[in-house]
């Protein structure tokens, strides 16, 4: 994605829920009341409607303030206190701590001077975890100080701090700042967690004593509740949970379990179990807290599986089971805000660096906002987001030119009308139409699924900034959104094309799809649409070739979703129903090297060979037990 420019505006779909079209609008006469445009105070046109509009978002992405040339890093964090001064800490060099900060007192418009971290051995940062004090100040997490080469002596080092009679005291401590962040107090903090495991397992992929991660909340009764993940006696896997403090964050208990499965609850998903962990919370406007947290363990492209969400009805107690997010966000370090005006915002990462927003308390989200595409372990992906003003946003991360922090402003409002017609046309690679060609419009997707294994060589390889010169990452393996078949068992909306090559869908909701065309003797083509007011119309220009289309069954005949299907060079995932899917331009290969296997899943065979192109579809691959 191109870098966001100032005062940029992006216009994004409401809630498809609240609306039907019930028929298409035919000349209707709608009004916007435009206000006056002040770029500097930050105000954007607000847009006035019948009683039969649908809401939207107008999301305005402000021009960024460039912190520092670090590209390659997951330590650079915001806070904010109760009078509105927001604090961006980030790291100086790449591999090394956290050493600075910077404030705003204007939405993070413009930033002061750079500052050094208070305390030479404890620079503040290593974790978005920080709290916003209503009384005064802002409690921040401090790094740990622990000097060690990477995640694998990490797991195996010993517990940083004391366990004494169930109360853990961590040799990390939180620093209590004044409003102005001009002042401090730093103090070890003291966890009370009898259940926790205590002695490392490196086989779990996570730290065994639970950490402190993300924002904390602020009960009305004073407490602060945060989310930490770890171990208890007898997991196998993460557990996500919370714990409370009575007095400000020094000392904290255990309150209840968020989440905890040994058993993944979705199989037929790709990519390698974990557990719950990475949790963010966040307190919403209908009274409800949401969750959103990891469940990924390793790191290679398009592997991933998405981020799972859950509620509590409770202020925290008890908490609704985990399900994945829709569409699925791909994949860790999330982090929540809630907006005065009902937005809920989601920061995540890995590939990448994106903010989505939902209108329905976290059950959906939309209008994603992508600063870096780029993959592990050219990004990592895990930056953070704070709610800065009653519908304002910062935003801290790197993309390809360094480090920075992005003010974003997210209004509601309401337009009419809350349907139009989409329309495109479809042509060959000469600008000939291509009479009936089938146009689907599926339901938005943002995970990343597909990619090529190595088409290029090794050789070729593409170096990201200048503060990790050894840290590269191969062009031919950036992931991309992947192509799916057309398949009628899905009841998606789809429409013929004409003898001029044109297609149309009448009475659209306003919102994001993706757009599949399939033609007799071409190669399919998908694209990401985004529906809007006066759309402009999706065209496609297709390339000779053919789809392919196949299925992989268990032994018993079941289909089998997440398998790994390598054709030739390519690499994506059956869907539930067992199908994978390629688009294959001409020319056309007569043979195809094929393997399939089921991975992080040592229950069945890896089947490898070579088969004719033509056959892949003619039946089932079957996948079978060890």
């Amino acid at each position: 994605m191109p870098h966001a420019r100032k005062n940029a505006v992006v216009h994004v779909q409401g809630n498809k829920d609240t609306h039907m079209c019930k028929h298409k609008p035919n000349g209707q006469v709608f009004l916007f009341v435009t206000a006056l445009c002040i770029l500097a105070m930050g105000f954007i046109p607000v847009a006035v409607a019948a009683e039969d509009g649908t809401e939207i978002l107008k999301i305005i992405v402000s021009e960024p303030t460039k912190l520092s040339n670090v590209i390659y890093q997951n330590s650079s964090t915001v806070a904010v206190s109760r009078t509105g001064v927001v604090a961006a800490f980030y790291p100086n060099k790449s591999g090394a701590g956290p050493n600075f900060y910077r404030t705003s007192t204007d939405l993070g418009r413009t930033w002061g001077k750079e500052m050094g971290a208070p305390g030479v051995d404890l620079p503040l940062a290593g974790g978005t975890h920080n709290a916003t004090l209503r009384d005064g100040g802002v409690l921040k997490y401090l790094t740990t100080g622990s000097s060690f080469k990477g995640e694998a002596e990490f797991r195996k080092a010993q517990l940083e701090g004391e366990y004494v009679d169930g109360w853990f005291t961590l040799h990390s401590t939180f620093a209590w700042f004044n409003d102005n962040f001009t002042k401090y107090e730093i103090a070890p903090v003291q966890v009370y967690m009898p259940d926790a495991v205590t002695t490392k397992r490196p086989s779990t992929g996570i730290s065994t004593w639970p950490i402190f991660s993300d924002k904390m909340i602020q009960l009305p009764n004073g407490d602060l509740l945060a989310a930490m993940q770890g171990l208890f006696k007898g997991d196998s896997k993460a557990r996500t949970i919370i714990c409370v403090s009575s007095d400000q964050g020094h000392k904290w208990r255990y309150y209840a379990t968020v989440a905890y499965d040994p058993q993944d609850l979705n199989p037929d998903l790709p990519g390698q179990y974990l557990g719950y962990c990475e949790p963010t919370i966040a307190m919403m406007s209908n009274g409800q807290m949401i969750c959103v947290m990891r469940t990924q363990y390793s790191h290679p492209p398009a592997e991933y599986k998405p981020m799972a969400a859950c509620w509590s009805d409770d202020q925290g107690k008890t908490w609704t089971k985990p399900v994945a997010t829709q569409p699925h966000l791909m994949n860790i370090s999330p982090t929540l805000a809630t907006l005065d005006n009902g937005v809920v915002a989601c920061q995540y990462g890995r590939p990448g660096f994106h903010v989505v927003f939902s209108l329905d308390h976290g059950h959906t989200w939309q209008d994603r906002i992508s600063f870096s595409h780029q993959v592990e372990p050219a990004l990592t992906g895990q930056f953070d987001l704070i709610k800065a003003g009653p519908n304002n946003l910062v935003a801290i991360g790197s993309d390809d030119d360094g480090l920075k922090v992005w003010p974003i402003t997210v209004e509601r409002v309401k337009i009419s009308p809350a349907c139009v017609a989409l329309t495109g046309r479809v042509v060959d690679e000469r600008g000939h139409p291509i009479a009936g060609a089938l146009v689907e419009r599926g339901p938005n997707r943002y995970s990343v699924d597909d990619w090529v294994v190595d088409p290029l060589g090794w050789d070729k390889r593409v170096r990201h900034g200048n503060e990790h010169p050894d840290r590269i990452t191969p062009i031919e393996y950036l992931p991309q959104l992947s192509y799916r078949s057309i398949q009628k068992i899905n009841g998606y909306p789809t429409a013929r094309t004409d003898e001029q090559g044109r297609y149309a869908f009448e009475d659209v909701d306003l919102g994001e799809y993706v757009l599949t065309v399939e033609g007799d003797d071409y190669a399919p083509q998908h694209q990401h649409v985004n529906v809007r007011i006066q759309p402009k119309p999706v065209d496609f220009t297709l390339k000779s070739g053919q789809l392919v289309r196949g299925q992989v069954v268990g032994t018993a005949g079941q289909p089998m979703g997440g398998v790994c299907v390598v054709l030739n060079q390519r690499h994506c995932h059956t869907d539930p129903q067992g199908y994978f899917n390629w688009s294959v331009e001409a020319p056309m290969p007569q043979q195809v090297t094929l393997q399939v296997y089921k991975k992080y899943n040592s229950q069945y065979e890896t089947l490898e060979t070579t088969v004719a192109l033509s056959q892949l579809e003619s039946q089932p691959i079957t996948l079978k037990h060890k």
